[in-house]
């Protein structure tokens, strides 16, 4: 017999003691499992009338209508959900950000308003409407194997560690990923819930076998590399005579339901949730014990012994056992080196022919069109080299942070891209780029999904393609490689000269700057 109020009064001590780290992993877990379709409108109707028919494709009543239309209505209509209006969103009207905003808006799911953005932006609607569902299903099927069901695990494995230390870090969801045990982690989930839902058309088995595999995540999350049979086995012995037990704590928290309810979910996130689950750690560490005490089949398995003992003020020794996880290293080049002059002139001029390259493909993508991009007449963009090249010099001391150096290069790029657009604007009385109409933008000048790209391509620059690009070249010596350099310098320096006095203009590169802009 489970002594509820006491596991209870133990799973609160445990959730009082690193309150900040539980709430955030509850919160993590909640949004990212969210559903089989993480959904942005959530609407809970009680006067739901369950004899309503699905809606149904109309073929000739959508006819005129585009591909993502039908099937914002079909979605619409089977979830019962109404779109979201907001006049925010639908000023982003271009853009890749604001097609995506706009689909989800429309659909009130993140999953298929993201297929019908791909689908407009690059197929121009012209995949079939059940093709995309039929995506979103499958999608939305691996999502539910290889992400909620796992972090559950992940979840669970958190708790289990701040049972007993004080410093759990809220990383500790997260895991499974790092130890590279998601494939059996994912595929035991899998059968326990499929177990599950096949008993489930027994009607009394499916009460049964929910509670007999209550213990499944618990056991992957203190060994994942047990078998998924012995995983499933040895959860229903250790439930043998506990479920009824179970049901009844399941009972003694109804109240915090309705209290959920009635505080729009906060309560949830805040107290209930880490709550909950603080005292399901405690029943499985309860019935663990009392495996090993009455000598179960296979109780050998739970042998993670840093979870036994009493609170320890600190973290979960890792590096000393079986969890240890193994560093890798994901990057063979150096990218903490320093340019020299003749390095930063050459990257200058090779990535802005890059970025020449990027834009022209990109045009040519959209429009179907070739036309010649940037103000200069040879093939490259300087505000991508002079962007990276900045990059280069004013966050070296940021390197070691991939996600602080994404972010400043954000913040560079943006400032060099706005000051130029001014610039030839300023001297040139025409604009080369707009961005109105996207999603966030500042003035037509920069928005934020242009700066989400330069973030990237300033990563993908510094981190890879320069040390890439220079160890290449330096193979050459550095007689050959000088001559390079004075030869792109001289080749560009001169396009420069040129282009200030005849700038590359002309449809699809320039427009007119308006008295009001």
């Amino acid at each position: 017999m489970l002594r509820r109020k006491e596991l209870k009064k133990r799973g609160l001590s445990a959730f009082y003691r690193n309150w900040k780290s539980c709430i955030i992993v509850c919160f993590v877990y909640a949004v990212f499992i969210g559903g089989t379709i993480i959904s942005i409108n959530r609407e809970f109707d009680f006067n739901y009338d369950y004899k309503r028919p699905l809606k149904t494709l109309n073929l000739s009543a959508l006819e005129g209508q585009t591909n993502s239309d039908i099937v914002n209505e079909f979605i619409n209509g089977l979830t019962g959900s109404k779109p979201i209006e907001s006049e925010f969103l639908s000023n982003a009207t271009r853009g890749v950000l604001g097609t995506i905003s706009n689909n989800v808006s429309k659909t009130g799911s993140f999953l298929f308003g993201l297929l019908n953005a791909i689908n407009e932006l690059l197929f121009k609607d012209r995949i079939w409407p059940s093709v995309v569902i039929i995506i979103g299903a499958l999608l939305s099927l691996v999502y539910w194997i290889f992400v909620s069901k796992v972090l559950e695990v992940g979840k669970n494995r958190f708790f289990l560690e701040n049972n007993r230390y004080t410093k759990t870090k809220v990383s500790k969801i997260l895991l499974p990923y790092k130890i590279n045990k998601v494939t059996n982690i994912a595929y035991t989930m899998f059968l326990k819930n499929m177990y599950t839902i096949l008993w489930s058309f027994t009607i009394v088995g499916g009460f049964i076998k929910y509670y007999a595999y209550k213990m499944v995540p618990y056991i992957l999350a203190e060994n994942p590399s047990i078998k998924p049979q012995d995983a499933l086995k040895l959860s229903e012995d250790m439930m043998d005579g506990y479920k009824w037990e179970l049901f009844k704590l399941d009972l003694s928290f109804i109240g915090y339901f309705f209290l959920g309810i009635l505080t729009f979910n906060i309560s949830n996130l805040v107290f209930f949730k880490p709550y909950e689950y603080a005292t399901y750690t405690e029943v499985y560490l309860y019935l663990r014990d009392l495996s090993k005490t009455r000598g179960l089949k296979n109780n050998e398995l739970l042998k993670d012994n840093e979870l036994d003992g009493d609170i320890v003020f600190g973290e979960y020794p890792i590096p000393n056992n079986m969890l240890k996880t193994s560093k890798r290293k994901w990057l063979n080049y150096n990218y903490n080196r320093k340019y020299t002059l003749v390095d930063l002139l050459i990257l200058f001029v090779l990535i802005s022919m890059l970025g020449w390259i990027w834009e022209e493909l990109l045009h040519l993508f959209q429009t179907g069109e070739f036309v010649k991009r940037g103000t200069l007449q040879g093939p490259w963009l300087p505000i991508y080299g002079g962007g990276c090249v900045a990059l280069l010099v004013l966050l070296k001391k940021f390197r070691d942070n991939p996600f602080v150096y994404f972010t400043l290069s954000m913040v560079v790029c943006g400032i060099i891209e706005y000051a130029t657009s001014i610039y030839l604007e300023v001297v040139h009385h025409m604009a080369w780029w707009n961005y109105e109409g996207f999603f966030l933008n500042l003035n037509g000048r920069i928005c934020l999904e242009g700066l989400i790209l330069f973030g990237i391509g300033g990563v993908i620059a510094t981190y890879f393609l320069a040390p890439i690009i220079i160890d290449f070249i330096n193979k050459a010596g550095k007689k050959l490689k000088l001559i390079f350099c004075i030869f792109l310098t001289l080749a560009i320096s001169f396009d420069f000269y040129y282009s200030t006095f005849h700038p590359n203009v002309g449809a699809g590169i320039t427009e007119e700057i308006t008295e009001k802009k």
